[in-house]
């Protein structure tokens, strides 16, 4: 009787090569069997795999290796000396191998997948494992976050008025404020932020003003009262998103300086946040790569704040933000474009209640005042 497979129901095998597997490249026969997953794999998955695997058969290569004759010793060895990855990505490194392998394995008619070894999974013995696991979702302290409102604030005044600086700078310098002012006023994920088209972008209506109280409203409640821009996102997340008054001049002012508001001027691929100020056959992708993203928000957090920023802290902020004006669960769900029922937005409001604790009672007094403030 055959044995059938172990594979998800839809996966495609590629053609047996018997003896000529080894004389393919391994990259190519890796990227192969990606391309021929049935349902397709994302192209952010893809391009993930792709980074791991061939880091790996780099790894081989400075050790002389050929891919077709590893033992599991020699994959064992390279999860170990994954310096500064931590646990879970070392183990996504292990389950990548293992995907590959079992393509490789069924290639050359090897009996055993050495990414699947004992010596590799058992969990008296897997050393490599012993890595520090991910840092705990990190916040803005409510503080942090009007002062970065603030500066941003006052940032925009400054390029308003600046005469001093070429187009291409002052261009740059707007683009990243923009950023970093978007992602902390509306929440909205790196690859919304870098998908979102001028189109995305309209009006929404002016709800009634607050009925007003003997006390006045708290600041960070003023701040973020909704303005009239309103983003439009689709995908499996749909949903819109009013991005607050502060945030609203900043976005409206990229828009005109930009020439995004122009919608003649509209294509395809036209991005509110392009890759680069003029789109070439050096430069062919208005889209802005992920990568890019990220450094875009560090180094402004950095230069303009001195604070560690990453895109996904400032979406954590902003949903913070939400807890502490007491928004509830489902109405975070809905705004942050949460799946109903997954329980992201309590996990992170659990994870905001711990880092509020945590920042009371710091694990070790000797800690300088910047990481405190982190």
């Amino acid at each position: 009787m055959k044995k059938r497979s172990t594979r998800e129901e839809g996966q495609f095998d590629l053609p047996i090569l018997g003896s000529q597997a080894a004389d393919i490249s391994a990259e190519a026969l890796f990227d192969t069997w990606l391309q021929h997953q049935r349902p397709p794999m994302a192209p952010s998955t893809q391009r993930v795999y792709r980074t791991l695997w061939r880091r790996f058969l780099q790894a081989l290569q400075d050790h002389k290796k050929q891919y077709t004759q590893i033992k599991p010793v020699d994959i064992r060895n390279f999860l170990s000396n994954l310096d500064e990855v931590r646990r879970p990505q070392r183990e996504r490194y292990q389950q990548v191998i293992a995907r590959a392998y079992e393509e490789l394995c069924r290639q050359d008619g090897r009996s055993e997948n050495p990414a699947l070894a004992p010596a590799i999974n058992d969990p008296f013995k897997e050393s490599w494992r012993q890595a520090p696991d991910n840092q705990a979702t990190q916040f803005l302290s409510v503080d942090q976050c009007s002062a970065t409102i603030k500066a941003l604030q006052n940032r925009w005044r400054v390029l308003e008025l600046a005469s001093d600086m070429t187009i291409a700078a002052r261009w740059r310098e707007y683009r990243d404020m923009t950023i970093v002012a978007v992602m902390l006023g509306t929440g909205l994920r790196p690859v919304e932020l870098g998908q979102l088209h001028p189109s995305a972008i309209g009006v929404a209506q002016r709800r009634a003003d607050p009925v007003e109280s003997d006390e006045a409203d708290e600041e960070h409640t003023t701040q973020w009262r909704e303005g009239t821009i309103l983003l439009k996102l689709t995908g499996a997340a749909k949903r819109e998103v009013v991005a607050p008054i502060w945030c609203e001049a900043i976005l409206r002012s990229w828009l005109i300086f930009s020439g995004a508001e122009d919608a003649s001027a509209w294509a395809k691929d036209s991005r509110v946040f392009p890759g680069s100020r003029q789109v070439s056959a050096a430069r062919p992708q208005a889209q802005m790569n992920p990568a890019t993203l990220a450094r875009i928000v560090s180094k402004w957090g950095i230069k303009q704040m001195d604070l560690l920023m990453t895109p996904q802290r400032l979406r954590n902020t902003f949903g913070a933000g939400l807890i502490e004006r007491g928004f509830s669960l489902p109405e975070i769900e809905e705004i942050m474009g949460y799946a109903p029922g997954a329980a992201s937005a309590w996990r992170l409001q659990a994870s905001w209640l711990a880092w509020l604790e945590a920042q009371k009672t710091p694990a070790d007094p000797a800690i300088t005042e910047n990481t405190q403030s982190e």
